[in-house]
C-alpha cells in the first residue's frame, strides 16, 4: 500500500511541475509595431558597440550629433523629429569591421508581461569590400515603462 501511495504522490508532483513549466513556456508575447528610422553602415564616424534605448530628446540629439560629426548620417533617416511622449528609440550598433558587407538587424520586438524583448541578429557576415564599416539599425516603438532586453 505504501508503494502505491508513494507512486501516486510522485505522479501528482510530476503533473504539477510539468504544468508550471508549460505555463512559463507558453507565456503570452505580443509583437510590437516597429518603425524603421535608419539602417546601414557608419563610415568615418564610429560609436562604441552597444544596444541603446533612447527615451528623451536630449539623448536623441546627442546621438544625432555624434553620428553627424563627420558625415550626414541622419540625412538618410526616415525621420529625426521624434515625439518622446509617444515613442522611444531602439538603436543597435555592431563592432567596427575592417571590411564591408556586415549587418546588424533588429528582427522582432515583442512585449510580454514583464518586459520588451528585442531580437537582434547579424544576417550579413562581411568580406565584401575593403572599407572600414560599422553596421547599425535604429527603430522607433511605442513608449513603455517595461525594461528592454536584447537577445
Amino acid at each position: 500500500m505504501k508503494k502505491y501511495l508513494l507512486l501516486f504522490l510522485c505522479s501528482i508532483f510530476f503533473i504539477i511541475s510539468s504544468c508550471s513549466d508549460n505555463e512559463e513556456n507558453t507565456e503570452s508575447k505580443t509583437p510590437v509595431t516597429v518603425h524603421q528610422i535608419g539602417k546601414g553602415d557608419l563610415v568615418g564616424t564610429y560609436v562604441p558597440q552597444q544596444n541603446m534605448v533612447i527615451t528623451t530628446t536630449a539623448q536623441w540629439s546627442a546621438l544625432l550629433s555624434n553620428l553627424d560629426a563627420f558625415n550626414n548620417i541622419s540625412g538618410g533617416f526616415t525621420e529625426t523629429n521624434i515625439d518622446f511622449n509617444q515613442y522611444m528609440i531602439i538603436a543597435v550598433f555592431d563592432d567596427v569591421y575592417s571590411n564591408g558587407g556586415h549587418s546588424i538587424d533588429i528582427m522582432t520586438v515583442d512585449e510580454n508581461l514583464q518586459n520588451i524583448v528585442v531580437d537582434v541578429e547579424k544576417l550579413l557576415t562581411g568580406n565584401v569590400t575593403t572599407v572600414v564599416t560599422q553596421p547599425y539599425h535604429i527603430v522607433k516603438v511605442q513608449i513603455t515603462t517595461k525594461p528592454v532586453l536584447f537577445q
